[in-house]
């Protein structure tokens, strides 16, 4: 009956139903969770299907020219949005045949996991991850994740329910048809299902051989470890082998046992390392041998030569010298304000994942911090400007200054050749910009007062060391 999908054509009928509205958080769920692993048409399919239920829990039989219509797809897409909330579990296909009608859809739209179900779960939560990344899935945990509040030094003297409400106990045996007829119209009459990422590629057979052949066990949690190597397998490309590889290195000495954290640790070790950092490229005197105070007096020279001034001077090297925490906690603190924990771990993420160096993050630093006048530093924007400086090659904090000046140059250039267009009616070739230049987070623009201040504050707290 899978294939009956085929026989789907436009004039043929379906239904959709569910057994009861949806909650608040649920609508959350579906949004945050749901919808960037099951992408923007399925999403779409889901509503859709759930805008047409009635008051009775089942809609109006319709035509899926009707859907084809609303959505603005294709059959061929619609069976591709369906798949996606089948295999996810937000919904069940049903048909039956009429002799005189033909085929009959009903399409039975199953709620979301709960929270905590749904991060508990393996499979949806590594989906999730993929799909949004390992930040994004850090706030989404973070917005859902239960808030508990601290209780320690207070005493519970809360009223309890017999303290207040009057309860006979045999009624539960006078009334004991009612109650069980309530109980049993809650009862959901489908089989508990558990999303599988079982693959027939991998031979999970020949796996498990091979761990109990070095005397290692499953973890306690086997069917959730399953999943997990099926989704790894998947996700990677990972062999029976190598996988049999990390599980030798992931094991509890005392137990036996797989410990899951440290084989998930391996696992992605080795297929999303943290990227070494390059080293800050810069201008040295190597004709003769210099002490490093020559260096650096070397150096500054050099830059005064390439058309730098003395506080670009001093920026570059205080930036040489500071770690970017450091750096970035002085920039906050010579302002009043303080690092968040959302920033300190984006320093991280950037010093492990970007390659830039901590020099060329400082500029980077600054130049959010100071220039566009962002009081926190936002991930997504930052992270855009990290990538395009690495893919550029950007790897000295004098190249990240030069190119900053070039982009708002251009920036400067492209904005006229806007306005000449609009006067002559004549297109002007323009360069594009990266997408952070075009869509900077808000930028507050200075009178030449302001700004004069502003450099002298800069040029004041340079000249401090950074605030080390």
């Amino acid at each position: 009956m899978k294939d009956n999908w085929k026989e789907v054509h436009p004039k043929s009928i379906f239904q959709s139903a569910i057994a009861y509205p949806l909650s608040d958080q649920e609508q959350a769920i579906l949004t945050l969770l749901y919808q960037p692993i099951i992408g923007a048409k399925a999403f779409s399919l889901y509503w859709t299907l759930l805008s047409e239920v009635t008051e009775t829990g089942v809609s109006e039989s319709l035509f899926h020219a009707d859907l084809i219509t609303m959505l603005d797809m294709s059959i061929q897409e619609i069976q591709a949005a369906r798949r996606k909330l089948e295999g996810i579990g937000l919904l069940g296909t049903f048909v039956k045949n009429d002799n005189e009608l033909g085929p009959q859809f009903l399409y039975r739209l199953n709620h979301p996991e709960t929270v905590e179900r749904f991060f508990k779960d393996e499979v949806l939560s590594l989906t999730l991850l993929n799909c949004v990344g390992q930040r994004k899935l850090d706030k989404l945990f973070d917005r859902f994740k239960p808030k508990y509040t601290n209780l320690t030094g207070f005493e519970d003297i809360s009223a309890g329910f017999k303290d207040v409400y009057l309860f006979k106990e045999e009624q539960i045996i006078s009334q004991n048809n009612q109650l069980r007829q309530m109980e049993q119209a809650f009862s959901d009459p489908r089989p508990a299902q558990k999303l599988s990422a079982v693959n027939e590629s991998f031979d999970w057979a020949y796996f498990i051989q091979g761990i109990e052949k070095l005397g290692i066990k499953l973890p306690d949690n086997s069917v959730g470890f399953k999943e997990e190597v099926f989704v790894f397998h998947n996700l990677f490309g990972i062999t029976e082998l190598d996988m049999i590889e990390f599980c030798s290195k992931s094991f509890d000495y005392y137990t036996s046992k797989i410990d899951v954290k440290d084989f998930e640790r391996a696992v992605y070790r080795t297929y999303d390392p943290d990227k070494k950092q390059k080293a800050s490229q810069f201008q040295t005197n190597d004709s003769v041998e210099l002490s490093a105070e020559d260096q650096q007096t070397y150096r500054y020279n050099s830059l005064k030569l390439n058309g730098f001034s003395t506080q670009d001077i001093q920026m570059i090297m205080d930036s040489e010298k500071n770690f970017p925490l450091n750096y970035l906690e002085a920039l906050k603190n010579e302002r009043g304000g303080y690092t968040t924990p959302q920033e300190r771990s984006l320093v991280k993420y950037l010093v492990s994942k970007s390659g830039l160096p901590n020099s060329v993050i400082n500029v980077l630093i600054n130049y959010v911090y100071n220039i566009q006048k962002q009081p926190t530093l936002k991930a997504d924007y930052v992270n855009r400007i990290a990538n395009e400086w690495a893919q550029s090659g950007i790897f000295s904090p004098e190249k990240a200054i030069d190119h900053v000046r070039e982009i708002a140059k251009k920036g400067k250039e492209q904005k006229q050749s806007r306005q000449r267009y609009g006067q002559n009616n004549r297109p002007i070739r323009q360069e594009t910009l990266p997408d952070w230049v075009e869509n900077p987070v808000e930028e507050q623009k200075l009178s030449k007062e302001e700004q004069a201040r502003l450099d002298k504050e800069i040029q004041d707290f340079l000249s401090k060391g950074g605030g080390n």
